[in-house]
């Protein structure tokens, strides 16, 4: 979004516009909208951490190292570090991975791999610092690799990891695919608090403003947070929308109004503005702790309970 404002970005661009690394494969064509509404055909997911593993879980050698060394340089978890160019492995199976049924909805993570490489090639900075930058702006304090600045007593524990970690992940991202870039990347891995994410949410419903700074302007956080593709694709640009069809299930409580939109994330974060009420909403949890099965909150629906109880006080 900011890219965007600089006139430095455009999403109705190709993929290979901007990677010419993608120029002769099947995602050099891809518009980056249909990317960013899901609806490109990449698959949803790819557990990159298994061709580390042998049958029994254990780790294949070559892989990984306790300490940090010159083959060994990022950082996975405590203890765990990478062996060097696995991010670029990484890249080229996403490359390789399979186009399938473009044109329908399907979340992908995959295409927020490509947004990241794009990010640092226009800014010439590096994603966290990048981020770094634009929130302390703001006064908002959202970071990559939090314990490199907070102390571990700061920061929830995320899950007792038994299969690829094999430890308690506290301060090191969920996500396995980010764990793998060394936690900085373009799906996963910041951190922060509920007081951080709801200025983030006020500057959007500010239309790209905070504490008197301007950092997007009012046209692209319109544009963004607005659905492209409804009624097939309920989806702004990164955003979540609410569902207009009632026989469809819908991320929120059917009284926010059309024109909001938020996230929800797989450990249990959920956040939701709404410009009609200039409503924010702010779910924070670690619900995969200690492990990611089974999920009682998504089963039990209790981010919309709560999110309905907010409704139900502002009619009173």
């Amino acid at each position: 979004m900011k890219l965007k404002t600089e006139g430095l970005f455009d999403y109705k661009k190709t993929l290979g516009f901007y990677l010419p690394e993608l120029v002769g494969t099947d995602k050099e064509n891809l518009i980056i909208e249909d990317v960013l509404t899901h609806q490109a055909g990449l698959q949803a997911w790819i557990p990159f951490y298994l061709r580390t593993l042998k049958k029994n879980d254990e780790y294949k050698p070559g892989f990984y190292n306790k300490k940090a060394t010159d083959k060994y340089p990022t950082r996975v978890a405590k203890n765990l570090y990478v062996v060097k160019g696995f991010n670029d492995s990484i890249y080229k199976r996403i490359i390789n991975s399979k186009i399938e049924n473009p044109g329908k909805y399907l979340y992908s993570d995959l295409g927020y791999y490509f947004m990241q490489r794009i990010i640092e090639k226009l800014s010439q900075k590096t994603l966290d610092e990048y981020v770094s930058d634009m929130y302390f702006k703001m006064g908002i304090i959202l970071t990559y690799q939090p314990l490199k600045k907070y102390s571990i007593s700061q920061i929830a524990p995320t899950e007792n990891d038994s299969k690829f970690r094999k430890q308690i992940l506290q301060g090191f991202v969920h996500d396995p695919g980010a764990a793998l870039e060394g936690g900085v990347a373009g799906h996963a891995g910041l951190f922060g608090n509920a007081l951080e994410l709801a200025k983030l949410m006020q500057m959007y419903l500010n239309k790209g403003e905070l504490n008197g700074i301007r950092i997007i302007d009012t046209a692209v956080v319109r544009d963004f947070t607005a659905c492209h593709f409804c009624p097939d694709n309920r989806r702004g640009l990164c955003f979540e929308k609410p569902e207009a069809d009632n026989k469809k299930d819908s991320p929120v409580t059917s009284e926010c109004s059309a024109e909001s939109y938020g996230h929800s994330g797989f450990t249990g974060t959920f956040t939701w503005a709404d410009p009609k009420n200039g409503l924010v909403y702010v779910f924070l949890s670690n619900r995969v702790y200690p492990d990611a099965d089974p999920n009682k909150l998504a089963k039990l629906g209790i981010r919309g309970k709560i999110h309905k109880a907010f409704y139900d006080a502002l009619k009173n």
